[in-house]
Formats: C-alpha cells, structure tokens, sequence
C-alpha cells in the first residue's frame, strides 16, 4: 500500500501568513497578526487503497492455460528409438546419428545418387568451364593491365608480337604446301575440339 505525502491544510482564517520580507506589490504593507499563523494542522491519515470489483485478469489467465498439454501440432523434443543390434547402451542416446547415416547409405546404395549426377553432368560441366573462363580472363586482364602500366614494356611486347607474326608468315604461309599443312593442321585440332573424328 503506498502511503500519501503529508500536505497540511491551510489555515481556518482567510488572512494570509506573517511574512517578515515586505511585499512590493501591494498597496500597502500591513502587519499581520501572528496567532492565526501558529495554529496547527489536522494530520492526515493514511487512506486504504480501494479494492476493485471483478475478476482478476492475470490470474483467469494463468488459470485457464493448461499446464501439461502441449500445443497441438509442435513437438518440443523427439526422441529415436536405438537401433536393432546397437552396440551403445540404452542410457546414452536414442540412436539418432546411426538412424541418419542408415539413410544415408540407403540412398547412396539405391543409385539415385549416380543417376541424378548422370542427368546433371552435362549442365554442370558446362557451367565449371564458364565459371573457369570467366576467371581465366578477369586475371589475364589483370596480369596486362599490370604489364601495360610498367613503363617500355607494353611497346616491347608490341614488337615482339610483330616479330613472331612476321617469321611465322614468312617460313609457313608463303609456299602453298606449307599454307596446306598449316590449314589441315588447324582444322584436325579444332574436330579434336569439337570431338568429332
């Protein structure tokens, strides 16, 4: 129960207080007798809290729920039987990991596995090679980008270029057995690399 602050009540005569400063506001400064002033207040007594009527909310609500049933539908824990011809005792645990590597191996045995790899190679074969192109690039981009910023270097492998290109059309594409060679060689790699024969 809270108690209430003390606050005394005000004096029975209407004349206010003895105030030893002087009131600039009023008229006139007047003197005010001091036996109205010493009187003494009733003290107060501490009033009850009032009960409220009706039901209490909190407890209607504690009372209703049911403390042992769970929710219909959610399970708070689950527990595994051990397995036939566990090896572990009872005590330790309820065989949930053999459970799980059973299934495991049951699934790897029934052959899904090598026939869902078998319908997804192709695909991700092909995605492997483009992810490995795409990565193959994006370095040999950064590898020229760092060369071509070395002063005098991008200049000299121009040059280089220029002088392999030249010897290799000189000595191989001038004579047309060469040009022939060159053409038979080029098209065997490229049915080597499409894989047909």
């Amino acid at each position: 129960m809270a108690e209430t602050p003390f606050s005394p009540e005000p004096p029975s005569s209407p004349e206010p207080p003895f105030s030893p400063e002087p009131q600039e506001s009023g008229p006139s400064p007047q003197a005010w007798p001091t036996e109205a002033a010493e009187t003494t207040p009733d003290p107060v007594t501490p009033q009850p809290e009032p009960i409220l009527a009706g039901p209490d909310p909190v407890a209607e609500a504690v009372a209703e729920a049911p403390l042992s049933e769970p929710e219909p539908g959610i399970i708070a824990t689950f527990e595994v039987p051990p397995l036939e011809g566990s090896t572990e005792p009872a005590a330790e645990g309820g065989g949930e990991f053999e459970l799980l590597l059973q299934k495991i191996r049951d699934w790897i045995g029934s052959g899904e596995l090598q026939a869902r790899w078998q319908r997804f190679r192709g695909p991700l074969k092909g995605l492997g090679i483009l992810i490995g192109v795409v990565l193959l690039l994006r370095v040999y981009a950064s590898l020229i980008g760092t060369l071509d910023s070395l002063p005098l270097v991008g200049g000299l492998l121009e040059l280089v270029g220029l002088i392999a290109v030249t010897r290799f059309s000189f000595t191989r594409l001038v004579r047309k057995s060469d040009r022939e060679q060159v053409f038979a060689d080029w098209s065997r790699r490229w049915s080597d690399f499409r894989g047909r024969e």
